[in-house]
């Protein structure tokens, strides 16, 4: 895959036709390649052993996603603190993603949709229904980020794009394609669709570009990157039931984040709840 705007921006892109995962790979480079620099990236269409969040597979069809692992150096200058990277990374997820969904004035007949981030590490589309009843709509991508031993961070991106409804995962999934982005006739994420090699490459191209430099704002301006993140999110503000580990679940409404980006929320008998690992589900 050429990927032009992809290369011209990162020091090292390697686009793989398949591959067990992408944060593995990269992780194994980063062993053998000690100078391997900030921004490499290991990108693929075919990810046939992915892993998601508490160790779930992430596994779909061929040529219908993508999924990228890029490597941030430094992160020990980072002030946010490492709980912060899956939520930057969804924020700059959203920035490349919600043009494909802007609906020009014109009698296209879309309706107007929202890229938002599910926390701690979801993007999600929603339209204005959902929105209004606090729903976070249907799931575009998803997000896995690992600590390395020499204190370096790779950020793992699996993103659905052509994916047709039938070949979606779960009822709660979604792609560019199946929730009407405009994705110019792309099909296929291959060579031979013109269309969908461009779609690959704008999208890994915006993505990595937006994270990188929310990365060193983060260092430059932390409580610009907090606003941002809080105006990304569609947790905070909303009723939600925190499924904790040893089976306990706890209902209340989603505050604020604390300063580690665990998520905070308030309780019905009062007091608060601090959340820094759990499945967060959106009260309906």
């Amino acid at each position: 895959m050429d990927l032009p705007r992809t290369r011209a921006l990162l020091p090292v892109v390697e686009w793989r036709d398949s591959v067990g995962s992408t944060n593995a790979v990269l992780r194994e480079r980063v062993a053998a390649e000690p100078a391997l620099p900030h921004g490499t990236l290991i990108a693929t269409a075919e990810q046939t052993a992915g892993r998601g969040r508490a160790g779930r597979g992430w596994e779909l069809p061929p040529g219908k996603a993508v999924a990228a692992s890029i490597l941030l150096r430094n992160v020990s200058a980072f002030p946010l603190g490492p709980g912060w990277l899956p939520l930057i990374a969804g924020s700059a997820v959203t920035a490349a993603l919600q043009s494909y969904f802007t609906v020009a004035d014109d009698d296209s007949g879309r309706e107007p949709r929202r890229v938002v981030v599910k926390w701690p590490n979801d993007v999600h589309v929603r339209t204005a229904a959902d929105a209004q009843a606090d729903r976070p709509g249907l799931k575009l991508c998803g997000i896995l980020c690992e600590l390395l031993p020499d204190g370096s961070v790779i950020v793992g991106t699996g993103i659905n794009l052509l994916l047709e409804p039938d070949e979606l995962p779960t009822e709660r999934a979604t792609s560019l394609l199946a929730a009407g982005a405009a994705v110019d006739g792309a099909q296929l994420i291959a060579d031979d669709d013109a269309a969908g090699a461009a779609l690959v490459d704008d999208v890994l191209a915006d993505t990595e570009e937006e994270l990188l430099r929310l990365v060193q704002l983060a260092v430059e301006d932390p409580a610009a990157v907090r606003a941002r993140i809080l105006r990304d999110s569609a947790t905070v503000g909303a009723e939600v039931r925190v499924h904790l580990p040893g089976d306990r679940i706890v209902d209340g409404r989603a505050r604020t984040l604390a300063d580690d980006g665990a998520l905070v929320v308030d309780l019905p008998t009062g007091g608060e709840l601090t959340v820094n690992a759990g499945d967060v589900e959106h009260l309906r």
